[in-house]
């Protein structure tokens, strides 16, 4: 049979506008997917380019108000420049955390980092003597439950609770039923954050580094187990074997190089605490942050600017005054809003802001 050529070019023709406007629907889709510009926003951060990203995140929400990631991402932001000097008040913060929670209540991603700032707040409270704590304490724990109704087998946000309960006295918010009773149900929930919830509630001055042995001897390939056990080091005053800890999770795991800085983080602060030790202290601190800052995968701007300023403090320390400022000026340059803060900052900053957050550090420990 023959075919009519019209028809056949007619039919391609069609064809084709119909093959176009499919790729226009989906760049067109991808450009207004509405976490796009957020995203962006947090690889500015990531890159150090601070203020733009507060721009950037500041423009998409006066463009759309109900942007749940934005203000996601602000309170983020903003929780950065805090640590970082800038004056940021705790209130902005919690501000911008509520807003992403009240516009997608059922994101548990936003309901955790929300319960965090709550915690941020009246821990800041409990340094300051500002009052109000045990409320603030009592909505942070609500909060934390609230993330659990979302999502019940979520390990990281059981464990505030266990340590809001059981680490905190009665007239801050503590009850040790409780916290008992939480530390259960993570046992039979993980492993590792169950192990972390009975260390939590040990009688002050147990013996840390017999209990992880004890759980490493019966989960000898743990790294989290292995990290734990050389944190406990640390916190005896053993850094060479909590270096042995690390460095076996960092063989299998590159990724957890940041240990290297809670060991270089050690060294200066037994030299903060005591002047007479810096000659020994250190260089040994010096050694193991430019360790990091060679290490592969290579840190982040924002890690990597918090490591220079720790060389920056250690140089001072030594009275290398001009070679600290030197360092400090690089650091700034390349991130003028990088933490001053003496602790690591929490990397439950740096993971992209459409992902789940299973980051946790502990409000009661410096490790």
């Amino acid at each position: 049979m023959k075919r009519n050529p019209g028809i056949l070019s007619i039919t391609i023709a069609i064809i084709l506008l119909i093959s176009i406007s499919a790729n226009l629907s989906a760049i067109t889709s991808v450009a207004c997917y509405p976490g796009g510009e957020v995203l962006r926003a947090y690889n500015l951060r990531m890159s150090g380019k601070v203020d733009q990203a507060k721009e950037l995140l500041e423009s998409i929400l006066r463009k759309d108000s109900t942007n749940a990631m934005a203000y996601y991402e602000l309170a983020r932001l903003q929780q950065y420049m805090l640590i970082g000097g800038a004056k940021v008040k705790m209130g902005d913060i919690v501000h911008s955390a509520e807003k992403a929670v009240m516009l997608d209540p059922e994101n548990v991603t936003y309901a955790y980092y929300k319960s965090i700032s709550y915690f941020m707040d009246a821990f800041m409270s409990m340094q300051t003597d500002q009052g109000q704590v045990k409320e603030k304490i009592e909505g942070t724990a609500k909060a934390f439950e609230q993330v659990l109704e979302l999502k019940p087998d979520y390990p990281e946000a059981m464990m505030y609770l266990v340590e809001i309960y059981g680490m905190l006295p009665s007239n801050m918010g503590g009850d040790s039923l409780k916290a008992i009773s939480y530390a259960g149900k993570l046992e039979r929930m993980n492993k590792y954050y169950g192990g972390r919830a009975r260390a939590a509630l040990l009688p002050e001055g147990s013996d840390l580094v017999k209990f992880w042995t004890e759980q490493l001897a019966k989960n000898k390939e743990s790294r989290e187990y292995q990290v734990e056990l050389g944190k406990a080091y640390l916190m005896k005053g053993e850094p060479d074997k909590a270096q042995q800890c690390f460095s076996r999770v960092i063989r299998t795991d590159p990724s957890k190089n940041t240990l290297t800085l809670d060991l270089a983080r050690y060294h200066l602060m037994n030299v903060m605490g005591n002047k007479e030790l810096a000659p020994k202290e250190l260089p040994l601190a010096k050694k193991l942050i430019q360790e990091y800052l060679e290490s592969k995968p290579g840190p982040v701007i924002p890690l990597k600017t918090y490591a220079i300023g720790l060389q920056a403090r250690a140089e001072m320390f030594l009275g290398n005054q001009s070679q600290g400022d030197k360092l400090m000026a690089e650091a700034k340059a390349l991130d003028p809003y990088f933490s001053k803060a003496s602790g690591l900052p929490t990397l439950l900053l740096f993971d992209a802001p459409d992902q789940v957050i299973h980051q946790y550090f502990s409000f009661f420990s410096p490790y």
